[in-house]
């Protein structure tokens, strides 16, 4: 008596599927690339004005501030001096885009509990895995 398996003929594979997926799996590679690569940019430009106008050091500094205490700082440096804006350029302010707390929690629980306890937690923590599809090229 056959089984149901048998009944099931068996699921093809195309090959233009396949290549259609490769050529996705390409341009979403590609794609990644370039909006890292403008993610890099973008926070080197916003940075550098920051430092023009709040004269913040570094990206970490600027993360602190509140939006009030950037519009504060923006106008005593602008009153003070300590920057202006060319004539004809836009005006611009800085936007909050997001805020919450983002505490290290590996370097908090070794405070606690200490280096062992957190090392035991990193080692019995499932690692999980993403996967692409890599078609060979034939």
């Amino acid at each position: 008596m056959p089984t149901a398996a048998a009944k099931q003929s068996a699921l093809i594979v195309t090959k233009d599927e396949l290549l259609e997926l490769a050529d996705w799996e390409r341009k979403y590679a590609d794609a990644k690339k370039k909006v890292s690569a403008a993610e890099k940019e973008l926070e080197f430009q916003r940075i550098r004005l920051a430092e023009k106008v709040l004269g913040v050091k570094s990206k970490n500094e600027l993360k602190q501030l509140t939006p009030e205490q950037v519009q504060k700082r923006a106008d005593k440096r602008l009153e003070a001096g300590d920057w202006k804006l060319e004539r004809g350029a836009p005006e611009f302010a800085f936007k909050k885009t997001s805020q919450g707390c983002y505490p290290s929690w590996m370097n908090l629980y070794v405070e606690e509990l200490g280096e062992t306890a957190a090392a035991r937690i990193k080692a019995e923590t499932p690692i999980v895995y993403s996967y692409c599809v890599e078609v060979s090229a034939s």
